[in-house]
């Protein structure tokens, strides 16, 4: 048999629940109020810190808790939304209730104020099983605003963009004036069709001007320009042309004289309009071209001075079938006489002239003249019509829609809207354009873009995330927040965004956007529009990278997402079920190259948001009996990422139900827990490059429940159950309760501890009361009274008793006595803790090749074990062992006469032999501190006898 030893270098390891002979050196079975450090080594956690001297005052039972850090002068703050949904904020740096005023500043909550309490009922939780469902509430806190959403709460819409002026209009410009045409339109407000006959062939039958004798003079001849109509039959234009031929009249003989001359006319008509409403059976008696050319009745010698006349008959027409059952508007042509100008102001007079007495539904058919066209329109919105122009080229008509935007006259009616449709054969080029008249009046002006007239305008902030602000007056401000209106577009392409309709589920910040996790969407503003987020698209005309996103994930299994955090890559979304990365392939990020993409399949908690811890995101996962810590690395928009259940090693430390989880990210440190435990999990964390340096677990146990828990920075907050805000500093900080001997700082180790004085020594009794100072002690539920005893320290390094404490015994409630006299200083009073470190089993282990093992066969005798310390005071171990009786030894780190009677009884450091003498399988042993004396373990070793028991290992 060989006498042996062992060391393990630090205990850094923290806890594993693997059997003992699967540990590596340097982990252990439990610690309670520890951390392990590589650096310090396995110490005593610092004491927690009361802020103020009371509990936070007006604490509400139940209700949401969030925090925000503002900066180095002034702290952090810790915020409450009840269950009513009242909000209150404290200062973490002495506890007062800050002033929180409601929808404007200098209003403190009014519950007769309808604006006040709209913003209660939308913070207030919902309820299920008459259980206020507190996980509802969700905060986000960018610069000095607080994003406080409400996951039960279903978004709404409000309000409708501008209206057109005129629901039903159309109007006509005129293209160009031209003489001989007629600038026609047709009406109508169904597909019925009329005919329209038209003359296409004029004639006529016999004229009344004289070819006989004394007519050589040819008075007849002459061209004119004529019109016809009569009722309904009008706008019938012609020429009439009559040529004229001198000769001697038919039959004279002998001397010709100038009376024996006659003239022998040659009419011609050209039909030069062919008018409308003509059958073709019509004739009539019309004017000759000259004033005179017919027989004088009644003169002699004959004289031809009267105006002749000519019967025109309609040889020909045409049918047309024509939509026009409101009015077929045909003005008369413009003057075909290439001469004669022709007016904008005629050509619409004529039109106008049309429109006498013509009504849509029985209603007026209303228009006004506006530059070089005419409006056209309706007052009542179900009297719709449509207008048709005869002649393209003449006329251009806008109605409702326009399929190119050069179609868009220079001058129409102030407010006017219509849709460019580009496009025939999609909508998603389609915008609308409004024209804004100069001084907004009807008449010149330009076109610009605006959204489709009557679609939804608004988002209502009632239902949407409200804000927490901090004004400059330090005070706070709860509010609804202003959220930007839509402005182009339609829903196709500028759609309402997915979450209305639907819950929020968290509000986050990424990229200089404000993002909305809604059912399986993930909802971002335009980037840079926070103090006002815009939901909507700037342009319908095109796409850019500064436009919403809109965009659903895809999955076998329901994937509501409740969480995300940012990465290197993009947005990690969670669901109940997956996660999923939103990333561009480009290297902008816009509507057209987002994508999101599932990159694994592991359950989340969905109350517990994720965390980075550098290289690698963190999650819970209590899909199980107990929950589970996961890690993932190496996201990537393309291949398989890595995932690590990094609770491995302690399954059934963490439990199902947890609902705080917080970390530090300066100190690599994460801590988990839930309402109504006293128990703080946390995980140590180290990685340089891709070596992780150190995976430690550990927990820290309270004296009473905790509330709420947060990390800033170097700090560690809590609320527990009595409404105590504590603060325990990870890193040493100088205002930290400590004695400083021969230039070494020793930390005094109390919970929820504050400062008395004022005490009053009675000689007799021995006793040192403290009255009318302590208005705490009954406000805090009553811890252990053998674990966490109330005492007072005292830290004045002038004293003889410094680092020695006194145990207090409470009376009336809450004043209380210390043995000794304790009257001419000021104490610190809180409670104390125990630090526990239960070590593994012994085994003689062989370390290789990245692995350790346990020789379990052999025979191991310990004999004893070296505890080497760092700053040490008093301790206790505690020798559990089969078939005897428990072995609790208590050890001061400084011997009788080995010290001054004016130093606290602490070393830097100190190696202490613990006597065993038991088998290795037989033996348990547990280290404890409760003194307010610091702890830190940092090696062991043990040594005892080993034997093979005679077998060869291979």
């Amino acid at each position: 048999m060989a006498s042996i030893t062992q060391t393990i270098p630090s205990y850094t390891g923290g806890i594993s629940e693997q059997p003992d002979q699967l540990k590596v050196p340097g982990q252990v079975k439990s610690i309670q109020n520890g951390i392990p450090d590589i650096v310090h080594g396995l110490y005593k956690r610092p004491g927690a810190k009361r802020i103020g001297t009371t509990p936070l005052a007006n604490v509400q039972s139940g209700g949401s808790w969030f925090h925000y850090y503002r900066d180095e002068t002034e702290g952090s703050y810790i915020g409450q939304v009840a269950a009513d949904g009242r909000v209150r904020v404290w200062s973490c740096n002495d506890g007062t209730e800050k002033d929180v005023e409601y929808d404007t500043a200098g209003q403190a909550y009014n519950g007769s104020d309808s604006d006040h309490t709209s913003i209660t009922s939308y913070l207030t939780p919902s309820v299920v099983s008459g259980v206020s469902q507190t996980e509802d509430i969700q905060a986000l806190t960018i610069n000095d605003t607080t994003f406080l959403n409400n996951r039960s709460k279903v978004v709404a819409t409000t309000g409708t963009t501008t209206d057109r002026p005129h629901k039903n209009f159309a109007y006509i410009e005129l293209a160009r004036t031209e003489n001989g045409r007629q600038y026609g339109l047709n009406i109508y407000d169904d597909e019925t069709t009329q005919d329209m006959k038209v003359v296409t062939k004029l004639g006529f039958t016999s004229h009344s001007l004289s070819e006989g004798d004394h007519s050589g003079q040819c008075l007849g001849i002459g061209t004119a320009v004529s019109s016809y109509s009569t009722g309904a039959k009008k706008n019938l234009v012609f020429r009439i042309s009559v040529l004229g031929q001198q000769g001697v009249v038919h039959g004279k003989t002998g001397t010709i004289e100038a009376e024996d001359y006659g003239c022998s006319y040659s009419p011609e008509i050209t039909l030069l309009h062919g008018g409308e409403g003509w059958n073709g059976n019509e004739t009539w008696n019309h004017d000759a071209p000259s004033l005179k050319g017919a027989f004088d009745i009644g003169s002699n010698p004959y004289t031809y001075n009267t105006r002749g006349y000519f019967v025109m008959a309609v040889e020909d027409t045409e049918t047309a079938p024509i939509r026009a059952n409101i009015k077929a508007v045909r003005p008369a042509p413009t003057p075909f006489d290439g001469d004669t100008s022709v007016s904008t102001d005629s050509i619409l007079g004529g039109i106008v002239g049309e429109l006498s007495g013509v009504t849509v539904n029985g209603n007026a058919l209303l228009y006004k003249l506006i530059g070089n066209g005419i409006y056209l329109y309706t007052v009542a919105d179900a009297d719709d019509f449509n207008v048709e122009i005869v002649d393209q080229d003449l006329m251009r008509v806008m109605q409702k829609e326009v399929n190119n935007v050069a179609t868009l006259p220079f001058q129409c009616v102030h407010g006017t809207i219509v849709k460019v449709s580009n496009t025939q054969r999609s909508d998603e080029d389609d915008y609308y354009v409004r024209f804004h008249g100069e001084n907004d009046k009807d008449g010149p002006g330009s076109w610009k873009e605006c959204a489709a007239p009557g679609i939804v305008k608004s988002l209502d902030n009632t239902t949407m995330p409200h804000i927490l602000q901090r004004q400059a007056n330090g005070k706070f401000l709860v509010k609804k927040y202003t959220y930007s209106d839509r402005n182009v577009g339609d829903n196709v392409t500028n759609p309402i965004p997915s979450f209305v309709g639907d819950t929020v589920n968290k509000v986050l910040f990424f990229r200089n956007r404000l993002a909305f996790l809604s059912g399986e969407n993930v909802i971002t503003s335009r980037p840079g529009s926070v103090a006002e987020p815009n939901f909507w698209s700037n342009t319908a005309l095109t796409v850019s990278a500064a436009d919403p996103i809109d965009i659903s994930c895809s999955s076998n299994y329901p994937s509501a997402l409740y969480d995300a955090i940012e990465t290197n890559t993009g947005l990690l979304c969670f669901s109940s079920n997956a996660q999923f990365l939103l990333a561009s392939d480009d290297t902008v990020m816009n509507p057209d190259t987002a994508k999101l993409r599932a990159v694994s399949w592991y359950n989340y908690h969905k109350i517990i948001p994720p965390i980075s811890l550098g290289q690698t995101v963190g999650w819970i996962d209590n899909s199980n009996k107990y929950s589970r810590f996961v890690e993932i690395a190496n996201i990537a928009r393309e291949g398989a990422p890595i995932i690590i259940d990094t609770s491995k090693v302690v399954p059934t430390l963490i439990p199902k139900d947890i609902d705080l989880f917080t970390n530090s990210r300066e100190n690599n440190i994460i801590f988990i827990s839930k309402t109504g435990s006293n128990t703080v999990i946390g995980y140590r964390y180290i990685r340089t490059g891709e070596k992780q340096l150190q995976t430690a677990w550990f927990k820290w146990k309270f004296n009473n429940t905790l509330k709420y828990h947060f990390c800033i920075n170097d700090e560690y907050y809590l609320l527990d159950v009595d409404n105590f805000l504590q603060k325990v500093n990870i890193v040493q900080a100088d205002a930290d309760l400590s004695i400083t001997q021969d230039s070494i700082d020793y930390q005094i180790h109390l919970d929820n501890y504050t400062t008395v004085s004022g005490g009053v020594y009675n000689g007799t009794t021995g006793l040192t009361t403290f009255t009318n100072q302590s208005d705490w002690i009954d406000q805090v539920t009553a811890p252990n009274p053998v674990v966490n005893k109330l005492v007072v320290v005292d830290t004045d390094s002038g004293t003889t008793r410094v680092g020695r404490y006194g145990e207090c015994t409470i009376i009336n409630g809450d004043d209380f006595t210390v043995p000794g006299d304790w009257s001419s200083a000021t104490l610190n009073i809180g409670y104390l803790y125990e630090f526990n470190v239960e070590f593994p089993r012994f085994y003689l282990q062989q370390s290789g090749e990245g692995t350790v093992k346990s020789d379990i066969n052999s025979k191991l005798t310990v004999h004893r074990m070296k505890l080497n310390f760092g700053k040490i005071g008093l301790y206790s171990t505690t020798l559990t062992r089969v078939g005897k009786a428990d072995y609790t030894d208590t050890y001061e780190s400084t011997d009788m006469d080995e010290y001054d009677v004016s130093d606290a009884p602490y070393l830097a450091e100190k190696i202490k032999d613990i006597p065993i003498y038991e088998r290795n399988t037989n033996v348990n042993v547990v280290l404890k501190s409760s003194h307010p004396a610091p702890a830190t373990l940092r090696s062991m070793s043990w040594e005892g006898d080993w034997s093979p028991m005679h077998y060869r290992r291979i």
